[in-house]
């Protein structure tokens, strides 16, 4: 999780997306529309542990002055050890349930959107574990930065449809695993943390939070933001 100045974090920003007026709820695209969902609790978590720009200066060559002037971002926090990425998800599961009103097994669906998850085989059936969630099926999804969204998109479709009543959503990522520190222009712009977010489904549209979605993909840009796996690096 990094953090800029005044800015709120991705569950936040989620929920705030659903504070709408009913001329935004006419423009919403047909098709691509109104969901009959609705997000009734949020939660987040991030590790104690934060590296402040002034402690990147002690890292790379950089500045306190510009890395804010450039991303806006003034901390960021991220996993020493003490916690692996699970637990983040986790707390940020459980407050999400929490804000909702709910209980772990009135969810039917758990969705982890994550790229870089504990365990390759996917965190998300022991994310709904730890939360009670034993009716619910569970799995990982990976879309990079867009992984919340994706995965909101997907789980108010299966509210939407019926196939669920209640669904949560959780990012999480501990990108800080990843990144090479010694990189300067992009060490700087990531944390470690999770955001998590509860959809009910509603009887109408018209009582629906999620206005609709457009969502694209250009493969073309796939120079540009990557982390591939180096077959040279494999010992057979």
């Amino acid at each position: 999780a990094s953090e800029r100045a005044g800015g709120m974090g991705p569950a936040r920003v989620a929920m705030s997306a659903t504070v709408e007026t009913g001329t935004q709820k006419a423009q919403a695209r047909r098709g691509r529309g109104v969901l009959k969902c609705r997000p009734i609790g949020i939660g987040s978590a991030s590790p104690e542990r934060v590296i402040t720009n002034k402690d990147m200066e002690r890292i790379v060559e950089t500045s306190e002055e510009w890395i804010t002037t450039r991303t806006g971002i003034e901390r960021r926090h991220v996993l020493d050890g003490r916690e692996i990425l699970r637990d983040l998800a986790i707390r940020a599961a459980k407050n999400a349930l929490a804000q909702s009103g709910l209980r772990g097994e009135d969810i039917d669906l758990v969705i982890v959107a994550t790229s870089s998850p504990d365990d390759m085989f996917g965190d998300a059936p022991a994310v709904a574990a730890a939360i009670g969630a034993g009716r619910a099926f569970a799995y990982d999804l990976t879309a990079a930065c867009s992984g919340f969204l994706f995965g909101s998109v997907t789980a108010a479709q299966f509210v939407h449809s019926g196939a669920a009543t209640n669904a949560l959503v959780v990012g999480a990522d501990a990108l800080s695993r990843w990144v090479d520190w010694t990189d300067r222009n992009t060490c700087v712009l990531f944390g470690d943390g999770a955001g998590a977010m509860v959809l009910t489904a509603t009887a109408t549209e018209a009582e629906g939070g999620f206005l609709g979605f457009e969502m694209h993909s250009d493969g073309n840009g796939y120079c540009h933001l990557r982390l591939p796996y180096t077959p040279e690096a494999r010992p057979l």
